[in-house]
């Protein structure tokens, strides 16, 4: 087999592992800017989603494992990003709150992820780049990925903490 028949590198896994792994590396590095990494920033912003929820009721919304969370929002509060508040109607649990640093960080989180956004779709009309977030919007239902899981959160470890990409 002489390597100019190989097709390997146009088939749809190929291509979604190397757009993803390219992704995933450059708005690694443009996060670490505003000292961000990808698992953080997305916590935040489910946190502002769904200010008053516990960590608990947050980790299950992004499939995070219970261990993760807590990893997470500890680093969170540590860095004065979010605040854990007595829960008004249960008092074994801590609601998370973002704090104004916190959404001071996410707002130039978010200006960093709509630069991406525009820099991943570079080359590609906005009809193209529409259709493109549907198609692959079937596969995570398809594959049942889960909406909105970041894979960097599913790593059960919580010796990952304070690691930066």
């Amino acid at each position: 087999m002489s390597i100019a028949s190989d097709k390997a590198h146009t088939s749809l896994g190929f291509l979604l592992s190397q757009v993803g792994a390219h992704a995933a590396r450059r708005f690694a590095l443009r996060l670490a800017a505003i000292d961000l990494h990808p698992p953080l920033f997305r916590a935040l912003n489910v946190v502002d989603a769904a200010e008053g929820q516990s960590q608990q009721a947050i980790g299950e919304a992004i499939g995070a494992p219970a261990s993760r969370m807590v990893a997470i929002i500890d680093e969170l509060e540590e860095r004065s990003l979010v605040e854990r508040r007595p829960h008004p109607s249960d008092r074994r649990i801590r609601a998370v709150y973002l704090t104004p640093a916190g959404r001071r960080l996410l707002t130039r989180g978010r200006r960093i992820a709509m630069e991406h956004e525009r820099d991943l779709r570079r080359g590609l009309s906005e009809a193209d780049g529409r259709r493109l977030i549907a198609l692959l919007q079937k596969v995570v239902d398809a594959q049942e990925i889960g909406s909105g899981v970041h894979p960097g959160l599913r790593e059960a470890d919580a010796g990952h903490r304070g690691k930066r990409p």
